[in-house]
């Protein structure tokens, strides 16, 4: 089976063995073991890499037969390794199934190397659209009124002044249209017209979105 991959962790094991867990377009996240012969530095096998690989099932788990980079992401600086580290943290986190649209994103948002402070809460917020987690921030998530007044991570999207509880986190209609843009609008759109200072709330409350619903 032929698949584009990207590369979420490698792990050495010694003796020239890799193991892989890599995101498929068509398997989803998979576990792989690859061989990489003496002195040889295989881009490919490198966290963030993008490469086309030919795999082959023996029982339950996979193995490389052939890998041939299409794109390496090496981080240039630290901000880049922070960016990408994070992406693939939330990867990590969940048990993926292959998507062609899930992937594209993936693929798109890891070759981004600049402005990560956007990139990053973009790429959550489509991500958790495309996996049908995305919160409710249009209307009260408890009664559908439409007053918006905080954010419920436990109820999964806006409340009300009526349907607040202790611990919510203050929100409004503001966020909530900034947080559909994000959802909504290409990275090269939105770059030239955002309202940076929302952006560490919106990162905050979808980070904890997702983990509550994954938890």
């Amino acid at each position: 089976m032929e698949t584009r991959g990207v590369v979420l962790r490698a792990l050495n094991l010694g003796e020239g063995l890799r193991a892989l867990s890599i995101y498929t377009e068509l398997l989803g996240r998979v576990g792989i073991v690859v061989k990489v012969k003496r002195g040889e530095f295989p881009v490919k096998y490198e966290p963030f890499s993008v490469s086309q690989f030919k795999l082959i099932q023996k029982g339950d788990r996979f193995e490389v037969k052939e890998a041939k980079l299409i794109k390496e992401n090496f981080p240039r600086s630290i901000q880049e390794l922070h960016y990408r580290a994070r992406i693939v943290k939330l990867l990590l986190k969940t048990e993926l199934p292959g998507s062609k649209k899930v992937f594209k994103l993936v693929e798109n948002y890891l070759s981004i190397n600049e402005v990560f402070e956007l990139a990053y809460p973009m790429f959550l917020s489509k991500f958790l659209f495309l996996e049908g987690l995305f919160p409710e921030v249009r209307k009260c998530v408890s009664c559908g009124k439409r007053e918006i007044a905080a954010f419920s991570v436990k109820k999964g999207g806006t409340v009300c002044r009526r349907c607040q509880a202790e611990g919510n986190i203050r929100w409004n209609k503001e966020l909530s249209k900034e947080v559909i843009k994000l959802t909504k609008k290409p990275f090269e759109e939105v770059r030239k017209d955002y309202k940076r200072e929302l952006l560490p709330k919106i990162t905050q409350v979808l980070e904890g979105h997702f983990k509550e619903r994954i938890d």
